[in-house]
């Protein structure tokens, strides 16, 4: 029976990202139950590296990880800007926004025919304000998946696929999955599927919500986008769209409670999406050209669990990413690394996000 350190449940972002570190200084496995990495949500994602975007813990490691994108941005940035767009009833919420995030975040606040000027293809009877994040950038996933990757086998790292878990013991102080590897630490990075992985071990579950998020690609028969126009999405998230290859990647920005599954989208979710797109701008289209869903998993607060769940501390939590686990990735990787390995996150200038994003806060029932 082989044996290592640390066995991380789930190739996603979450699991290759910790193995890349943790692996420098202890042996490491990665198991996955698909046949092929990071299959359903890491894998289905189109991502930005979003400064304004998400709660104060989000926003707190958006921060952290930074430094590592910015180092690299050549390799898995591309700077695009998003731009948050108000009707004539979302005019206050625009500019609260704005108000909120200026001193944290570099933001401009545009007039309805300065935000038409940038994105040509809004409707002007339909936008009155927007807030353009400058800085915001896209994320080249498949090159920053692929870059921990390397690192991880650079560092020998195991990764096994097709692992279902089928029995599991503790002996001696050691975790055994059936019967053929064992390890001293298990690591839950298994994003939709925490829970069910959680009760394998006979760990209370988290209560990891499952959410649908659907995309859909088409082409526009009487505009075309400039390609300085940034991200375009809703202020109160109910739809956004870029363009890429005279291509457009949409989404409804639908959170579906669900559960753990292979998802596929819905047309309902997609007719939505479709009306309020065509709503908000001039595109005209008839067919859509691809589609697809992935699952983005929540706990109540929406912000990511990490840590070990007991004073023995061989089960350690790294779940809940939400839809940002790509852009702080970096972050969650490094304090998650630094906890597993003994070490001080020193590059915290307080506990308040460690606390606010550790399981303790769970269950102690803050939530």
């Amino acid at each position: 029976m082989k044996h290592y350190d640390i066995i991380i449940i789930g190739s996603g972002i979450a699991g290759i990202s910790l193995g890349s570190i943790i692996s420098k200084e202890r042996k490491v496995a990665i198991i996955e139950k698909e046949k092929q990495l990071s299959y359903h949500s890491t894998g289905r994602s189109f991502a930005f590296f979003i400064e304004s975007y998400g709660n104060n813990a989000i926003i707190e490691l958006t921060k952290i990880s930074k430094k590592f994108f910015y180092d690299n941005f050549n390799l898995f940035l591309k700077k695009k800007g998003v731009m948050f767009i108000g009707n004539n009833k979302q005019k206050t919420i625009v500019e609260d926004f704005y108000n909120e995030h200026k001193h944290k975040v570099k933001l401009e606040l545009f007039s309805k025919n300065e935000t038409i000027k940038l994105a040509n293809c809004l409707n002007e009877d339909y936008v009155n304000n927007s807030v353009i994040d400058i800085n915001a950038s896209e994320i080249d996933v498949n090159n920053l998946y692929e870059y921990y990757r390397k690192q991880y086998n650079k560092n020998d790292g195991l990764i096994l696929t097709d692992f279902n878990i089928n029995l599991v013991e503790y002996k001696n102080n050691k975790w055994i999955l059936n019967n053929e590897i064992s390890s001293d630490i298990i690591v839950n990075a298994s994003g939709a599927w925490a829970d069910e992985v959680a009760k394998l071990f006979k760990i209370k579950p988290v209560n990891v919500i499952p959410k649908i998020r659907t995309v859909f690609v088409f082409k526009p028969q009487n505009i075309k986008i400039d390609s300085n126009c940034p991200l375009v999405a809703d202020i109160e998230e109910k739809f956004y769209f870029k363009d890429q290859n005279d291509q457009i990647y949409a989404s409804p920005a639908d959170e579906t409670p669900s559960y753990p599954h292979d998802c596929h989208p819905d047309d309902l979710d997609i007719a939505i999406g479709i009306d309020r797109i065509q709503k908000a701008t001039k595109f005209k289209f008839n067919h859509i050209d691809n589609k697809w869903s992935g699952l983005r998993t929540f706990v109540k607060d929406k912000s990511p669990v990490i840590g070990y769940e007991n004073s023995n501390k061989n089960f350690f939590w790294l779940v809940a990413q939400g839809g940002y686990g790509i852009q702080t990735s970096p972050a969650l990787a490094e304090i998650s690394a630094n906890i597993i390995l003994n070490k001080k996150n020193d590059f915290l200038i307080d506990n308040s996000t460690l606390n606010n994003i550790s399981i303790k806060r769970i269950r102690n029932e803050i939530l």
